[in-house]
């Protein structure tokens, strides 16, 4: 059938699709009610019926009609209906934000394609690839799926198909903040476009590089780009594309604090956007609304100022299918600034906290969406698994059937041969499916750990460090009060810098990515740079450092022997009192030297000493309420017995504790 014929019978089929739904004919509904599809006309057909439930958004009916046409194409051999319901399929599930089964769909129709070499189907393929992949986050997979597409449109010359995936280039470089390479796609796809007569959406493209511009405040680029996308856009009747136009002059008018021009346009955006009513507009047109508050508050009309957050704000939270966290925190970040030039510290403060507290429920969303979707991609696999022991299972069964017609003897050890093969294999699949399982869940303790540190003390150090530099820009305390609580921000930052020095070597064990490089150096090298680097916090608890170590030459990681130093004086520093000391001695044995660090602090408690190298971590406050995530002294006891050697700790409640660690002699 040559395709002008096919082309007919398409054209028919709709038609007919058409007259049914005018005269309550319910003859198409029972190609996909039914149990099977009979015959090629209906095939035909019910496929006709699916593109109309994918326009519809009927998602679910689309599913279910899809698998029937799947199973349909497969036994009239009709690989070209097989591949366009795959499609279908997976735009179904798109749709439903099962993005797993939508790949699968996609990639299943791509295998068909591949063999009918159809590519101007494998172009759309992949791009609806691209898209999963670039809403999920998954860049890398994203780029690689779109430069696949790019390949095939241009191997059938679609210039309008590669100018499009030229403009997603630059959308996937914007997103990645590479500058260069973003501008430098959005330019091509705005060339090839111009190159194509009659057709739209260069407007689309201009936009978006007029939006690259403003972004990285080049407000002059971007200026002359809008306006000829603006005429451009009004001249193609595009209203949605004309009011972005608009959107980009506003905020371009805005970075240049000519807020008469910058409301002006904002005016507009609303106007031709309430005309308009398309979905897509929602957020800009709320947006709007915010940036006006903004440039109320700069002009200083206040109550217009908090009206219009207040309105935003109620809009942003009756969004039902929109997640506005972004732009809430956004609102709440201007309302804190308002309040601030109102002299309301107490409501600046309050928004401040409502921010930080909208951040971290944000932080939390994307860590467990990110969970979930591990999570579900991990039961896809396994439901998978299980329709691929069920096809075997069947196939085996026809396979048993034809051995009935031959003697009894032969179809009995036949058929043992089978269910001995049947059984080994299903004990070794169960068998890889429970170490796969238990992989995960060790895999998944790891992370919920890491997890745990960082949402319990790294975030209380940054939200610390982020809160006070907030009330320094927002004028809320003076220069002389924060110069006064400078020694606290400079004590969390080295918190800060030693806690993510110890998560970064405890993840990296974790995953065994450890591996000790020995060399033979003095120790002596690290310790002085180690006693620098902390003198300037014992000063400030009034501690002496004393180095009794002659030269002492040892065969171990050096960089490894650095971190274990750096945590054992920071550990002594913590539960020291002003007027203690830290000492280092060596002592040489035959083949090994003992390295000692002694401290006259607080001690540690006995019921406590076995809890120190533990697998659950175990932290107590020092004496100047110091926090740690209690993975030091566990990172030293691994890095030693990388290198070799053993640690111990010898403790006196009340009087100090002695951390000694063995390290092999050099040779």
């Amino acid at each position: 059938m040559n395709t002008f014929c096919r082309h007919i019978i398409y054209l028919a089929i709709f038609l007919s699709s058409c007259l049914s739904v005018i005269y309550g004919q319910n003859s198409v509904n029972n190609i996909w009610a039914q149990e099977t599809i009979e015959g090629t006309e209906q095939l035909l057909k019910a496929q006709q019926f699916l593109d109309h439930l994918i326009a519809a958004k009927k998602n679910d009916s689309a599913l279910f009609l899809s698998k029937k046409i799947i199973v349909a194409a497969r036994k009239y051999k009709d690989s070209l209906i097989l591949s366009d319901a795959f499609i279908s399929q997976g735009e179904a599930y798109s749709e439903q934000n099962e993005y797993f089964y939508a790949g699968q769909s996609y990639k299943e129709a791509i295998k068909i394609l591949k063999k009918l070499k159809d590519k101007k189907r494998l172009a759309v393929a992949y791009k609806n690839l691209y898209f999963l992949e670039y809403y999920s986050d998954n860049l890398t997979a994203a780029a690689e799926y779109l430069l696949e597409s790019q390949t095939y449109y241009k191997e059938i010359s679609d210039k309008n198909g590669i100018a499009r995936v030229n403009n997603y280039l630059g959308d996937l470089y914007s997103k990645l903040e590479d500058f260069e390479l973003a501008e430098q796609y959005y330019k091509k796809a705005i060339e090839q476009m111009k190159n194509i007569k009659g057709e739209k959406g260069i407007g689309l493209f201009m936009n978006n590089l007029s939006y690259l511009y403003i972004n990285h405040k080049m407000p002059r680029k971007a200026k002359e780009i809008v306006d000829v996308a603006l005429d451009i856009n009004r001249n193609d009747s595009l209203p949605v594309y004309t009011i972005y136009s608009y959107y980009i002059l506003a905020k371009i008018a805005l970075h240049q604090k000519e807020y008469r021009i910058s409301e002006k346009y904002y005016d507009t955006v609303l106007n031709i956007g309430a005309k308009t009513k398309n979905f897509a507009l929602t957020i800009p047109l709320i947006i709007s609304k915010q940036q006006m508050a903004k440039i109320a508050l700069e002009t200083k009309q206040y109550q217009k100022s908090a009206d219009l957050l207040q309105h935003a704000r109620e809009e942003f939270l009756a969004l039902k299918d929109i997640d506005p966290t972004e732009h809430l925190i956004a609102n709440y970040k201007i309302a804190a600034k308002l309040d601030s030039v109102q002299g309301n510290i107490y409501k600046v403060l309050a928004w401040q906290k409502r921010s930080q507290e909208l951040s971290e429920k944000k932080r939390v969303k994307i860590s467990a969406e990110k969970i979930q979707r591990a999570e579900k991609r991990h039961q896809a696999e396994i439901e998978h698994l299980k329709m691929i022991d069920e096809n075997e299972r069947k196939e085996r069964e026809s396979e048993v059937k034809l051995f009935r017609y031959k003697t009894f003897t032969v179809a009995s050890i036949a058929i043992l041969i089978a269910v001995l093969a049947f059984l080994m294999m299903i004990f070794k699949t169960r068998k890889d499916r429970k170490n796969l399982i238990l992989e995960l869940n060790q895999s998944n303790e790891t992370k919920n750990k890491l997890f745990s540190i960082i949402s319990h003390d790294l975030k209380n150090e940054i939200l610390g460090l982020d809160g006070s530099l907030n009330l320094l820009k927002d004028n809320a305390i003076s220069n002389q009060e924060f110069k006064e609580i400078i020694p606290l921000l400079a004590n969390r930052t080295h918190q800060t810098s030693i806690l993510l020095n110890n998560l970064l070597n405890w993840s990296k064990s974790q995953m065994k990515e450890l591996n000790a490089k020995p060399v033979s150096f003095d120790i002596n090298e690290v310790i002085t740079d180690k006693f620098s680097f902390f003198e300037p916090k014992a000063e400030k608890k009034d501690i002496q450092l004393i180095n009794k170590l002659a030269p002492t030459i040892i065969f171990a990681d050096k960089d490894m022997f650095g971190i274990v130093a750096q945590n054992l004086i920071a550990n002594a520093i913590k539960f020291c009192n002003p007027g203690d000391s830290i000492a280092l001695v060596a002592k040489e044995k035959e083949d090994y030297y003992e390295i000692c660090f002694e401290d006259t602090g607080v001690g540690i408690d006995p019921a406590n000493l076995n809890k120190l190298f533990a697998e659950d971590t175990f932290t107590t406050k020092g004496t100047e309420n110091e926090t740690g995530t209690g993975l030091g002294l566990k990172i030293c006891k691994e890095l030693i017995e990388l290198n070799q050697g053993k640690i111990q700790v010898e403790s006196i409640l009340g009087k100090g504790s002695v951390f000694c660690i063995t390290l092999p002699k050099a040779a």
